[in-house]
């Protein structure tokens, strides 16, 4: 009988918080199998819709036809965090899932959001503080679906992690979810690595190594970077008539295209903005995960109306 691997831990969000790196992390466990592709995206039907990367049962369980052997089967796909039904389906498939959530401040977050959505097509707007207010639709770029509708949350829909992260705690129970912060991540990897296998029930595998993941890139030409992501036909047909030689050759103009830097500082006006605005979502976090968020806002003091609310609540819990 056709064994069918299912997955039993989601990495599901937020986006631009490490999760790449740490699904890259746990891949090269010797006990853990992760998805062929990161994003397959299955359960965010109310969210991406037809434009998943796994509209199908079946090519969502190719991901894993690769999982002999190992004892622990996941997969990453951070538009789960944002998906209102994500979290009872993923329960209804496998009810003994776990739930790993890494979060970052949300005004970085949806700053390093949009400069991905510029690199892979989904956003126009090249620069962020209008995109961040613009209401007017995207279209797809490029691939099967372009010139449709973009399906995919507003940046404010995206960074909602109180309520988000709550949902998972509601729907698995808090023992089965376990929330990183993005910040411990980059101070110390391998600590956070070493908890992520202990939540699993795993041991840990020697890992030294923890590289940068995912950096961020600009692509000199949107256009060519569009080709190079979803080629005519034509191209296509080539690179499977001659793969070694498509594989060259795109890879020889993605060096050339794509240029890895750190995102220019965010204009320090926009940024006190956005702070005040995040303001009472990161206390919630704060009340939510029973630690203090202050380091969030480096840039610029809080509204003191806010701010005496979150020392008169501080108070109030030393007593």
């Amino acid at each position: 009988m056709h064994t069918v691997n299912k997955p039993d831990f989601f990495i599901v969000g937020a986006p631009k918080s490490g999760t790449t790196a740490l699904y890259s992390y746990l891949a090269g466990h010797p006990s853990i199998c992760m998805s062929r592709t990161k994003e397959p995206q299955f359960f965010a039907s109310d969210v991406l819709g037809y434009q998943r990367n796994s509209t199908t049962l079946e090519k969502y369980l190719s991901n894993f036809d690769h999982a002999a052997g190992k004892s622990r089967i996941g997969e990453a796909s951070t538009v789960y965090l944002a998906s209102r039904t994500a979290p009872q389906e993923i329960l209804d498939f496998n009810p003994a899932a776990q739930a790993i959530i890494m979060v970052r401040n949300p005004v970085d977050v949806i700053y390093a959001e949009h400069s991905e959505r510029v690199f892979s097509g989904t956003e126009h707007i090249t620069r962020f503080e209008t995109a961040f207010d613009a209401q007017e639709t995207r279209y797809l770029r490029s691939g099967p679906f372009r010139g449709q509708p973009v399906r995919c949350p507003h940046y404010r829909a995206v960074t909602r992690f109180s309520e988000q992260i709550q949902r998972y705690f509601d729907s698995f129970g808090r023992e089965r979810v376990h929330v990183i912060l993005f910040d411990d991540f980059v101070i110390a990897p391998g600590i956070v690595y070493e908890t992520v296998l202990s939540f699993l029930g795993l041991q840990p595998d020697g890992r030294h190594n923890f590289e940068v993941v995912n950096q961020n890139k600009r692509a000199r030409s949107l256009q060519l970077q569009n080709l190079l992501r979803h080629p005519p036909r034509g191209i296509s047909r080539l690179k499977r008539l001659f793969p070694k030689l498509g594989q060259e050759v795109r890879a020889m103009v993605e060096r050339f295209n794509v240029v890895h830097e750190a995102r220019p500082a965010l204009d320090a006006v926009f940024r006190q903005r956005l702070e005040r605005e995040y303001a009472p979502e990161v206390r919630s976090l704060e009340r939510l995960l029973g630690r203090t968020l202050d380091h969030w806002f480096y840039s610029s003091p809080i509204d003191n109306e806010l701010e005496r609310e979150h020392q008169e609540a501080k108070h109030q819990k030393s007593n």
